[in-house]
């Protein structure tokens, strides 16, 4: 993701900011602004400091502004909306934080992914319009500040410390419901939302954010389940959004003639798995961090590669099963075979440490650890049961294994790279695959698979 997109997310909101953020979606769809609850109701101070309640009333007209970049000039775009409680306006009970509900769907917004607060924040940034930048020209009247680290905790907050810390009222004032955001890779991450400097006057760059948590925690309210849908891409609703990027199988130019009958032979198998009851937020909930191999990696579990993989592998399955897996099937599957995925740049890196910690409780002796990875490494790899030790430079403490009574992960499991299957049963073979009907492509790769996998 490039910055010139990261900025379409962010949105000018009353006297403050916001961020576009698209959920999963359902037939009715939308797109979310997160901003603060204070832009709409709080309570102030009256000049003899007596507390004074304010709320906006339904049916009021809120004023919501973005940019645009149209042919290479900036221009700003109203985004209409009509506040009216449990219908476009979600606020939390306590935090200082608000779901705005814009119909109709705001397309291109589906690559900002919501995770926990991690453990350093220092290339995450505040993004939002000060007030002293609003007379500024389109498209200079946002900005970001940068956030050096995290501090303490507070009541519904979180503390940071922006790099600038002679950053003031004045400079800051406006940036309420603004995103912390970070480009990573082709995704934004959102931790979390500002809400207040930590000094009304003094406030050195030091600012307070909603953590993610408290966004989900509207969406949970019994009395808004029914109008809103969970903070993860659309994707995550169902594998539809996934099929045209599945089964990519990238090929020199010279081969793209044979590989793309596979590929839509392969794309159209893939619809057994779509028009199936499984969904990605399905397994999700199902397995949840049992996906990953390493689990701090949480963050990856909204990641589009996960589940792509997801798609092919249960394509895969369907294929040598000749039959549509079921939810119901997906356990006993998963203690067959277990598909784990990595963010690491070099999944070879595993081998030394993190493969022997990972969560193998319930897989059986005999079975199988498919990895799926973000990068794939110059040499799918695909080792046998008991030969992963010779992949193994330095002893292992067995006390960290996490498996049923009794077995080695290193001695009781083969591991194979998913993108094996492509290389070894698909890439190296295509020419016994040219002018193959789709019945016989699949009768041939159930054959190829089922002896990979035995």
């Amino acid at each position: 993701m490039t910055l010139d997109e990261l900025k379409l997310y962010t949105v000018r909101v009353k006297d403050g900011s916001g961020c576009l953020f698209q959920p999963i979606l359902e037939e009715n769809k939308y797109t979310y602004i997160l901003t603060a609850k204070h832009l709409f109701e709080s309570v102030s101070q009256d000049e003899d400091g007596n507390d004074v309640a304010y709320a906006t009333p339904d049916g009021t007209e809120i004023s919501i502004v973005r940019q645009v970049n149209v042919g290479g000039h900036w221009q700003e775009q109203i985004i209409p909306f009509i506040l009216i409680r449990n219908q476009t306006y979600f606020p939390h009970k306590y935090a200082d934080a608000a779901i705005l509900k814009v119909e109709p769907l705001l397309p291109e917004f589906d690559k900002i992914i919501s995770i926990e607060i991690p453990n350093k924040i220092d290339n995450y940034s505040l993004y939002g319009f000060p007030k002293q930048m609003e007379n500024n020209a389109i498209g200079s009247r946002d900005t970001d500040y940068k956030i050096r680290e995290s501090g303490l905790p507070a009541q519904y907050l979180q503390n940071a410390q922006l790099i600038n810390d002679t950053l003031n009222k004045l400079q800051i004032e406006g940036m309420s419901g603004g995103g912390i955001l970070s480009i990573q890779g082709e995704n934004v991450y959102i931790i979390g939302i500002q809400s207040e400097m930590k000094h009304a006057v003094w406030a050195n760059g030091k600012i307070c954010f909603v953590p993610m948590k408290y966004f989900s925690e509207i969406i949970d309210y019994e009395e808004y389940k029914a109008f809103l849908t969970k903070l993860h891409p659309p994707f995550l609703g169902k594998f539809d959004f996934l099929r045209d990027e599945a089964f990519a199988l990238e090929v020199d130019a010279w081969d793209e003639n044979k590989i793309e009958s596979i590929r839509i032979h392969l794309r159209n198998k893939a619809l057994d798995v779509i028009q199936s009851n499984i969904t990605p937020l399905g397994i999700r909930e199902l397995f949840e961090r049992r996906l990953l191999i390493d689990e701090n990696e949480v963050q990856c579990l909204d990641n589009k590669s996960i589940w792509l993989g997801w798609l092919e592998f249960l394509t895969i399955f369907n294929i040598i099963k000749e039959e549509n897996i079921t939810t119901q099937q997906l356990e006993e599957i998963f203690n067959n075979v277990r598909l784990k995925y990595t963010h690491v740049e070099d999944c070879t890196t595993l081998f030394q440490d993190r493969l022997s910690k990972s969560d193998y409780f319930g897989l059986k002796s005999g079975g199988t650890v498919i990895i799926n990875s973000k990068k794939t490494p110059r040499k799918p790899f695909r080792i046998p049961v008991g030969g992963m030790i010779n992949n193994i430079k330095i002893p292992q403490d067995k006390r960290g294994f996490r498996t049923d009574l009794g077995i080695d992960p290193f001695q009781s499991f083969s591991f194979i790279h998913l993108d094996y299957f492509k290389s070894e049963c698909i890439l190296n073979k295509l020419d016994e695959y040219e002018n193959l009907s789709e019945i016989q492509l699949l009768t041939k790769l159930k054959q190829e698979y089922h002896e990979l996998l035995n």
